[in-house]
C-alpha cells in the first residue's frame, strides 16, 4: 500500500511532544504538576515542557487571537535528520521554517487543516531541552503565509 511508504521513509518513531496553548501558564502548570504529578523538565519565555514517563507535554502561552487549549504543534521524532530535508521535498509537504538547537534538529511542516507538525532528530534519543535558538538556514516561503 503506498500510505504506508512515507512514514518509513520519514523514518517516523513516535511523537516527540505536543504543545498546547494556555493562557494562563502558570495555572496550567501548577495543575499538571500538583495534580497530575507531572515533572517540569524545561521552560523558556513562552512555554514550558512537562514529562510523565518519556512523553512530553509542552505548554505554549496563547497569544489575544489564538484558541485556548488548542494544539500549537505535534512533534514527530525521526530516525535520522541526514536527507531528511529531500525526502520531504520529494514527498511534496510545505517546509515552514527549520531550526537547530544545541541537542536537536527540527523541520517544520503545513499539515491539512492549518495543523503545524516538527519533525524531531535528536542524537540522544533520551534528551529534551527548551532550547530555540533558529538556525540560518534558508527556508522556502509558505505560499498559504
Amino acid at each position: 500500500m503506498p500510505g504506508h511508504a512515507a512514514p518509513r521513509e520519514f523514518g517516523l518513531l513516535g511523537f516527540d511532544h505536543i504543545d498546547v496553548r494556555v493562557r494562563d501558564r502558570t495555572k496550567a502548570k501548577r495543575f499538571f504538576v500538583e495534580q497530575l504529578g507531572m515533572d517540569v523538565i524545561g521552560e523558556g519565555d513562552d512555554h514550558t515542557f512537562l514529562l510523565f514517563g518519556d512523553q512530553v507535554l509542552g505548554l505554549r502561552d496563547a497569544k489575544e487571537d489564538e484558541t485556548l487549549g488548542g494544539i500549537d504543534h505535534i512533534a514527530l521524532r525521526v530516525a535520522e535528520w541526514t536527507g531528511l530535508r529531500s525526502r520531504v521535498g520529494r514527498a511534496r509537504v510545505v517546509i515552514t521554517g527549520e531550526k537547530e538547537r544545541e541537542d536537536s534538529r527540527s523541520l517544520f511542516l503545513r499539515g491539512p487543516e492549518g495543523l503545524r507538525i516538527e519533525l524531531v532528530w535528536r542524537p540522544d534519543p533520551h534528551s529534551h531541552s527548551c532550547s530555540h535558538t533558529p538556525t540560518s538556514a534558508p527556508v522556502a516561503p509558505d505560499p498559504e503565509a
